[in-house]
């Protein structure tokens, strides 16, 4: 007779047969450990709180420093890496930091007495630290703000902890800000000090050079020279043609003639002397000299405008990273403060007793299914059912 492959139905039917067969088994199986961890989660294991706040990361104002590099057509960027000053990026990733370091879990660890209150008997520090971290916690929600939490038997424990591990953080931060402010103006200060130094060196340098030269306002000067000297050589045609046509007239012996003679070489010698740059001395500029005088003048010139602007915002900035120093600010600005939560977050009775039930009616079922299936190989004769009864056997042994 050919045998009928078993379906789901009568695997189950047969499932629920052996737990009824067995009920009592069953029932006890699941029962007990069920109201043993009932027990448990009501009155013996300690419930958890949680305690958490909100606050957002510190964030950098726009600095001199941003504006000097759009002066200059760049980035701040290199600048301010040069003087460790940071940005909010930086700022943000340095809380991170204080919030996580040991410095300020110790402090939270010994003003807390958390040794006692965890009732750690260890004999290292590293494992007292390692417990409290692993109550602590510190995220990044998708609004890029900082969410502190710690959970502990305790709630209003957890509450003052996140508070005093904030007001560290905050002050641990502006210690942090202030210092590298104090550096950064110490190095703007002697900046501004090489800077006034090589300012007061090109203006003596260039009021050296105004005094050698006379070369005092190239264009005022260039556009006088020029007057004066077409001035010069007009009255010369002048004279010129006056001596040309005395000549034609009178001679050469006249008296008029000689006087002509005399005034034409003598706009003649001021007009030489002009070009030659004779005549500095009262403003006027040789037009030889005048491009390479100019040059120069637009060099001292450009060199000292750039020395006044790097002075000024040299200034500035040394004003305000002496106002950054001064200053002790709240830069942790809390979203949500840290509350005295008595809603507990652990054990969760629910989900315990849930799987506790369905655990416990899963080995239930598999020891009344055994069972059964060992007594029908018993009733067969079989291989199984020899080494079961051997196995029983040792036990009967091992009883008497």
């Amino acid at each position: 007779m050919k045998q009928e492959s078993s379906g789901f139905i009568e695997v189950c039917l047969r499932l629920i047969n052996s737990n009824l067969r067995h009920f009592w088994l069953c029932f006890s199986i699941v029962v007990i450990p069920t109201l043993v961890v009932f027990a448990l989660v009501m009155w013996v294991i300690e419930p958890t709180y949680r305690s958490k706040a909100i606050v957002t990361p510190p964030s950098a104002s726009k600095t001199s420093l941003q504006g000097l590099g759009s002066l200059l057509g760049g980035s701040s960027g290199g600048l301010s890496s040069l003087l460790g000053f940071s940005f909010s990026d930086n700022d943000a990733n340095a809380v991170w930091t204080i919030l996580n370091s040991w410095e300020l879990h110790n402090m939270v660890i010994e003003k807390f007495n958390l040794a006692e209150h965890y009732e750690f008997d260890g004999k290292f520090h590293a494992d007292l630290l390692k417990e409290f971290r692993k109550n602590f916690s510190l995220d990044c929600n998708k609004e890029s703000m900082f969410e502190v939490s710690i959970e502990d038997k305790d709630y209003k424990m957890a509450a003052a902890m996140v508070q005093f591990m904030l007001d560290k953080a905050d002050s641990a931060f502006n210690a942090f800000k202030t210092m590298q402010a104090k550096q950064s103006r110490e190095y703007m200060m002697s900046r501004l000090d090489s800077c006034e130094r090589t300012l007061d060196s090109l203006l003596q340098g260039f009021t050296k050079f105004q005094v050698e030269h006379d070369f005092y306002d190239p264009e005022i000067q260039l556009e006088s020279t020029i007057k004066y000297l077409g001035e010069l050589q007009s009255h010369r045609e002048e004279i010129g043609m006056e001596l040309a046509f005395e000549k034609a007239d009178r001679g050469e012996n006249s008296k008029r003639y000689d006087e002509l003679s005399k005034r034409y070489k003598s706009v003649n010698a001021a007009l030489s002397g002009a070009l030659n740059g004779k005549q500095k001395s009262v403003g006027v500029v040789s037009l030889k000299q005048s491009p390479e005088l100019g040059k120069e003048y637009t060099m001292w010139k450009a060199q000292i405008k750039i020395q006044e602007a790097l002075y000024k915002i040299l200034r500035q900035q040394s004003e305000e990273l002496r106002m950054e120093e001064s200053k002790m600010l709240t830069n942790l600005h809390v979203l949500e403060a840290p509350w005295e939560n008595d809603k507990k977050v652990a054990p969760l009775r629910g989900v315990t007793l849930i799987f506790t039930v369905f655990v416990s009616f899963l080995i239930a079922t598999i020891v009344a299914n055994l069972l059964d299936y060992l007594k029908e190989e018993e009733t067969r004769g079989s291989s199984v059912a020899a080494q079961w009864n051997t196995f029983k056997g040792f036990f009967k042994k091992q009883k008497a």
